[in-house]
């Protein structure tokens, strides 16, 4: 259950289960069991003394209303107390009456009241406001109540999609100013979830906004036809991946084999010990074009990252190779491209400027026929020349990597007379990969690793890697990783995308916890991100690997 559907995919779905219902309100009823064991695990992780366990709903007008009001009186049965605030002018009919028969209230408070008591009050909210058909931003006074929810503490389980983001693009309102009794204060305008449960298969807002906490998915099936995930399997086989490089620290299991996190990125493909056979050349050789007199550092980060990422060699070419070599004796230099013996694969931008001498450099670089990693200041110049755009083009399809941040690629988009678009960053994205030929890594919290047919979205999981000369690091490792598997480009990307992830958060570790970090602490760490994962692949493989 790794892909995103869109809401029209997931509501024909849907219809396909309702179709075969024996009873009114059965799927309902089938989510709403899920939700309820959801909800009853983060009870009992985050309050297993409480006494007794005192839970909220917050129900709006639609289906999501209707599950959280079934979840709460399955939740009523177990013992815990719950009650239920109306967000909207209604409420599901049968829902509502199923759970007052299992002895739920709906509070008559204003909802400005709810939000006062709410630290002293609850120790579970169950945010039923909106569903797939959720619109940006949230009505005043729910928003208010979103706000007030924010700085509670108190555990949020949103269904489907944190209320008040679009299912669809996770693209969040703008905050907004509001007027309260107490003063003006500015609010996001939607939920922020600890946990999100969805059913079948994700949907996008999961792949754009941390918002949503946890992800977890839930299968549903009615005895007879096919199962939700089977009916969206149905509707769309060329749905993007959604993984997760790094679980959360608190890791909610609240039914294994029936209620699925977020899947972990695929474990990295075979070992990485040099055989007996190999020498300093047999995983690749890597050449890196970054950093200059201007801006060094970029070319020690680069580097240092490459060297670390890979058994084989490290050529850098520049003026300032001295310097270079000086702090990484293990790189071989030299004072210029033409002097470089050959490779498997180069990095260039980062760091290299876009004067005249780096445009002919890049230009030089992209008629090579070694795979190709675009960085920054080569970014800017392909953003700038039609004339470099079509070497780009000219060039083996795939064999080129790009990896803006998000202001380099809106340049790169408009550069390329690309018009505005409101698709989500992975569509984006692809569009350009198949645009251009190449292999796009759109960065960020989620990360979209897109080439022409297929798309990969990695939620990295924490935001620890957003600071200067991260990016730096992430070319230099997806460097060493291109000159690894030079014909597999797309799955270098993804690889490096998530070592890079499990580096910034290691390097983020202190022993009283997570706490900021620094670009060249995470190089540091890619050895350690590395051993990492290759101790998952070899437990994987079993015992005799």
């Amino acid at each position: 259950m790794s892909r995103l559907y869109p809401v029209e995919c997931v509501r024909r779905a849907e219809a396909t289960l309702l179709a075969t219902e024996s009873e009114p309100d059965q799927l309902m009823r089938e989510a709403a069991r899920h939700v309820a064991t959801t909800a009853a695990a983060m009870l009992a992780t985050s309050n297993p003394d409480a006494s007794p366990r005192r839970a909220l709903l917050l129900v709006g007008t639609g289906g999501n209303g209707g599950d959280a009001l079934y979840a709460g009186a399955t939740l009523l049965a177990q013992g815990v107390k719950v009650e239920a605030l109306a967000l909207g002018e209604r409420t599901h009919e049968r829902a509502t009456r199923a759970f007052q028969q299992a002895g739920g209230t709906f509070l008559t408070q204003e909802p400005a009241r709810v939000g006062e008591e709410l630290p002293w009050a609850y120790h579970l909210v169950i945010d039923g406001i909106a569903g797939l058909s959720g619109r940006a931003g949230l009505g005043d006074t729910a928003a208010l109540l979103a706000d007030d929810l924010l700085h509670s503490g108190v555990p949020v389980l949103a269904i489907d999609a944190p209320s008040g983001l679009p299912a669809d693009t996770g693209r969040a309102p703008e905050p907004r100013p509001l007027r309260t009794d107490s003063g003006p204060r500015t609010v996001a305008g939607f939920i922020t979830a600890h946990v999100t449960l969805t059913f079948g298969g994700l949907r996008g807002v999961h792949a754009a906004h941390a918002a949503c906490g946890q992800v977890l998915c839930a299968d549903l099936s009615l005895g007879s036809g096919p199962s939700l995930s089977e009916a969206l399997e149905a509707e769309a086989t060329t749905a993007p991946f959604l993984y997760r490089s790094v679980p959360p620290a608190r890791l909610l299991d609240p039914a294994p084999g029936i209620i699925h996190p977020l899947r972990p990125i695929p474990l990295i493909a075979g070992e990485l010990e040099p055989s007996g056979t190999d020498d300093k050349y047999s995983s690749g050789v890597v050449g890196i074009l970054a950093g200059g007199s201007a801006y060094l550092g970029a070319g020690l980060l680069t580097t240092s990252a490459a060297v670390r990422a890979t058994p084989s060699m490290v050529r850098y070419a520049g003026g300032e190779h001295r310097r270079v070599v000086s702090a990484l004796p293990e790189v071989v230099g030299t004072a210029s491209l033409a002097e470089a013996g050959r490779v498997q694969a180069w990095v260039v931008g980062s760091g290299r400027g876009t004067g005249e001498e780096a445009a002919a450099e890049l230009a030089t670089i992209l008629r090579r026929p070694e795979p190709v990693l675009c960085d920054a200041d080569a970014l800017t110049l392909l953003a700038q020349s039609a004339e470099l755009r079509e070497l780009l083009r000219a060039r083996t399809p795939g064999s080129t990597v790009l990896t803006p941040h998000a202001g380099e690629f809106a340049r790169l988009r408009e550069g390329m007379g690309l018009s505005h678009s409101t698709e989500p960053p992975w569509v984006q994205a692809q569009e350009m990969a198949r645009e251009l030929g190449v292999v796009v890594v759109l960065k960020g919290r989620f990360t979209s690793v897109a080439r022409d047919s297929v798309s990969i979205i990695i939620d990295t999981g924490h935001s620890w890697s957003a600071t200067p000369g991260s990016g730096d690091v992430l070319s230099g490792l997806l460097g060493a990783w291109l000159a690894r598997l030079p014909e597999r480009t797309h799955e270098a990307a993804v690889i490096a995308v998530h070592l890079h992830a499990v580096a910034a958060r290691i390097a983020a570790e202190t022993p009283e916890g997570p706490a900021p970090t620094s670009a060249s602490r995470i190089a540091e760490a890619i050895s350690r991100a590395t051993a990492r994962e290759l101790r998952a692949y070899r437990a994987a493989r079993g015992p005799w690997r």
